[in-house]
This record gives C-alpha cells, sequence and structure tokens, in this order.
C-alpha cells in the first residue's frame, strides 16, 4: 500500500520509502523513550515552572538521584 502511495507521486523513489521508515522509526523509538519515563521524574518536571525559582536542597537531590530519572 506504501509503496503504491509513493509511486502515485511520481519521481519519489528511493528518498520516498527511506524518508518515510526514518520517521516512523523516530517515532517508535520516542514512543518507547515515553512509556519508560518514570512517574516521578514526570512530576517533578511538570511541577518545575510553578516553582518561585528558589531551588531547595530537595529539588535538587531529585534531579541527580538516578532513580528518578528517566534512564
Amino acid at each position: 500500500m506504501i509503496q503504491n502511495v509513493l509511486s502515485g507521486i511520481g519521481g519519489v523513489g528511493l528518498y520516498g520509502i527511506t524518508s518515510l521508515v526514518l520517521f516512523f522509526v523516530f517515532f517508535a523509538a520516542m514512543l518507547v523513550w515515553a512509556l519508560r519515563l518514570k512517574k516521578d521524574y514526570l512530576n517533578s518536571m511538570s511541577e518545575a515552572p510553578l516553582r518561585d525559582g528558589a531551588d531547595t536542597d530537595s529539588d535538587l537531590e531529585n534531579l541527580s538521584n538516578p532513580e528518578l530519572r528517566h534512564e
């Protein structure tokens, strides 16, 4: 089906298929990365804009703690 769509465009050839494959590989990699993020890390990042700018020691510990990071 994809080849039929790309061949209907005309002159696309290998570049069209390559760019489509790269897009889906990148999209799948980003999806896997997003699903592997830890909830504590997401919560701390979502609250970051609401802070008054004064970083406390506990905030810095949360960001440097490898257990809370998205690795």
